[in-house]
């Protein structure tokens, strides 16, 4: 990403959490970032874009220090998704991310309330294919009800801890509401009784295209491919933590303007990745392998 671009982006961010949207104008950002008014209407069209960038760039980083954690653990452990689940709401807790949001939404634009709902499906997303890592596969067509069951507690809990100025550990309310998650899954699947089935995630992904610098299809290829890696190496496999790793560098490499990344790097990476016996003949992988050509990267021969 260009230089003076993310400058306007980070100063943005810092003063988005130390005014909030509205109290933040745009002659405030020119001031803070030291641009002129042209330069700032060369990166974006509005305010509202820049906070989308804002917003981007924290879910982004969040993401991929999130999956971190996962790295040399084992996925079905409950504490660890608690772990990554208590990081995420403790970024967002820094980054003042409930206040924002609540802003936007008595705000006046609609473009940038649609942006905010969809954004919501890919933490649902995440819990869905997380539930599917912890639970039993026999348990699979309940998952769905769980995530979102789990997502709106969690927001909930947030919402009414930040109104009544309470401070619940982050890891008490992960845990909590993963054990009435889990009461609520013994009685479901004892009846045999759910809302939502998992093709309804598939569904709602595809609304949810609002990232204006990354392929929301490279996304879900990634993550595809990620849970081949995790299904067909050893958790203590040090293949594991490189292959795992070299995803994540491709993922952020990609995050940029295809133009500005560093296309050599990624091509060197994705070769190194097809050394993978145990996963680079799965249809998984050769669909990531075909977006990544489809954004004009390929492996070097």
């Amino acid at each position: 990403m260009n230089k003076n671009k993310r400058n306007v982006i980070d100063k943005a961010h810092e003063l988005f959490i130390e005014q909030g949207y509205h109290a933040t104008s745009i002659q405030g950002i020119l001031n803070h970032s030291g641009i002129s008014k042209g330069s700032f209407y060369n990166y974006f069209t509005s305010k509202g874009e820049l906070f989308k960038a804002v917003f981007n760039l924290i879910q982004d980083n969040m993401e991929l220090e999130r999956d971190k954690l996962l790295i040399g653990e084992d996925i079905t452990d409950k504490d660890i998704f608690i772990k990554q689940v208590s990081f995420m709401m403790e970024l967002s807790w820094e980054n003042k991310i409930i206040q924002l949001i609540e802003e936007v939404f008595v705000s006046n634009d609609s473009e940038l309330i649609i942006f905010i709902k969809q954004s919501r499906y890919f933490f649902l997303n995440w819990i869905y294919e997380r539930f599917l890592n912890i639970f039993p596969k026999s348990q699979e067509k309940y998952m769905v009800d769980c995530a979102v069951l789990y997502s709106g507690m969690m927001k909930n809990i947030m919402h009414t801890s930040k109104v009544l100025n309470r401070m619940i550990p982050k890891q008490q309310m992960a845990k909590y509401c993963l054990d009435r998650v889990m009461t609520i899954l013994d009685d479901i699947s004892r009846k045999d009784i759910h809302l939502f089935v998992p093709e309804n995630m598939s569904q709602l992904l595809p609304q949810s295209n609002h990232k204006d610098f990354f392929n929301n299809e490279f996304s879900i290829a990634t993550l595809n491919v990620k849970k081949v890696m995790e299904k067909q190496l050893d958790p203590k496999d040090p293949k594991l933590t490189t292959y795992l790793n070299l995803l994540y560098f491709i993922q952020e490499e990609t995050m940029n303007k295809k133009e500005e990344s560093r296309r050599f790097l990624v091509e060197s990476a994705l070769t190194t990745l097809k050394t993978g016996s145990e996963f680079n003949d799965t249809k998984e992988f050769l669909k990531y392998e075909q977006i990544l050509a489809d954004m004009k990267y390929s492996p070097i021969t």
